[in-house]
């Protein structure tokens, strides 16, 4: 008897006893909900999703299955399959509607290991495994509360975590690349002496922009979740900023200095909440955005000699969106094919972001207006100078840069201007 066989005689089995027992119940209860004594829909679906549920047969073996059952195989589907298994049929359809929330919480157990998201604390630690990224990202990124209390779980969340974990996982692919592509340029005998043929110097960079990229990936988690929430405490202050106005509490614009302060002070709170609270987690993300920014900078050397404008960079960091970043190295890879019209798109793109800024009605209204003046005139405005105040006043100023070994006694170091001393190339 083959397998398949066994469980659908299994499942018959099962059908006929959880039917034996609502037989048993009273006949108003029957009828009124033929689910309710389901003896499953505790632990994988609510009560009242399964009361929502008026199965559409399939004219399969799928319509013998217990409704847990078929949930938790949906929950083995992959996110981007959930969408379009909505258009195979309207049982599909239905059933995937109506257990939206217990598919997307199995979903996550199943990747989290039994868990679901929960608040960071100093307590909790992450592993770099590739496989636990959903973990970190989860817990950086949870569901949206609901009213009635707990949290609202929907394909569309699940989808929200695999898109931020594509953009940083791509972006950290380029910088790595980037940096493995001036190590080459900048080490030549070592490469040919190391590696005669160019087969091997290719197959050494690519193992060792495998290790970077595996490595710097979570790291841009967190950067992502400090750009994210500062964009977000922008907009909440600038809500606040307007209901004053509107009630006559704000008889002036606030002057460019007032709200660079402001601003500061929301950094500043981000840096003195979780995650980074945890003094080891704000210097790894100092390191990734010091390593995100020192290569946008390279990409683009000054026209003169001396300090350079990078107000530019501040721009691209909080005005747009962090595909943007993703579009900006594509770019300078080259990476999409025909790289002048990618750099096009993206200077289309990049004005599109800074003029819809500067013609914000919210923000002309609660802010005075400056010419020639950025929200952040040097890119140390954003995350830098205020990283640094509090590696300072943790007494934390002087520490370790971070170690990716890409050969033998060959380590590559993301760190910044206060790491202490190490042996290794500097990224």
């Amino acid at each position: 008897m083959s397998p398949i066989v066994q469980l659908v005689l299994h499942v018959k089995k099962a059908r006929a006893a959880i039917n034996s027992i609502n037989r048993g119940r009273k006949s108003d209860n029957k009828k009124n909900n033929p689910f309710k004594h389901n003896p499953f829909s505790s632990s994988v679906c609510s009560t009242s999703d399964v009361n929502k549920l008026n199965p559409v047969p399939t004219s399969s073996l799928w319509d013998i299955l217990p409704v847990e059952i078929q949930v938790k195989v949906f929950a083995h589907c992959g996110i981007t399959d959930l969408l379009p298994l909505k258009l195979v049929c309207k049982a599909f359809y239905e059933l995937l509607t109506t257990h939206e929330h217990a598919i997307t919480r199995q979903y996550l157990r199943q990747r989290r290991h039994g868990t679901l998201p929960s608040p960071i604390d100093g307590e909790k630690t992450y592993t770099r495994h590739p496989e636990d990224d959903v973990v970190l990202l989860s817990d950086l990124f949870p569901p949206t509360k609901s009213a009635k209390g707990g949290h609202i779980y929907t394909f569309r969340y699940v989808y929200s975590l695999r898109r931020r974990q594509k953009l940083c996982s791509k972006l950290c692919y380029y910088i790595a690349d980037r940096v493995m592509d001036r190590f080459a340029a900048s080490e030549p005998a070592f490469m040919k002496s190391m590696f005669p043929s160019r087969n091997e110097r290719n197959d050494f960079v690519k193992r060792a922009t495998a290790r970077i990229w595996f490595y710097l990936t979570p790291l841009m988690y967190y950067t992502l979740y400090f750009l994210e929430s500062y964009t977000l405490a922008r907009r909440e202050q600038t809500n606040v900023l307007l209901r004053d106005f509107e009630a006559g509490r704000l008889p002036v614009p606030i002057p460019p200095d007032v709200r660079k302060s402001m601003y500061r002070s929301l950094q500043v709170k981000i840096l003195r909440s979780p995650p980074f609270t945890n003094t080891a987690t704000l210097i790894a993300t100092h390191h990734c955005m010091q390593l995100l920014v020192s290569y946008l900078q390279y990409t683009v050397p000054p026209d003169e000699p001396g300090t350079s404008d990078d107000s530019w960079i501040s721009s691209l960091l909080t005005v747009s969106p962090f595909i943007r970043l993703l579009e900006y190295f594509s770019a300078e890879i080259g990476d999409g094919g025909n790289q002048r019209m990618q750099r096009k798109d993206f200077m289309h793109n990049f004005h599109n972001d800074i003029t819809s800024n500067e013609k914000d009605d919210m923000n002309s209204l609660v802010f005075e207006r400056a010419p020639n003046n950025h929200m952040h005139s040097s890119v140390q405005d954003v995350w830098f100078e205020v990283a640094r105040q509090e590696l300072a006043s943790r007494r934390a100023m002087q520490h370790r840069a971070e170690h990716i070994l890409i050969r033998d006694n060959l380590p590559v170091l993301l760190g910044c201007q206060d790491c202490r001393d190490s042996m290794g190339y500097r990224a």
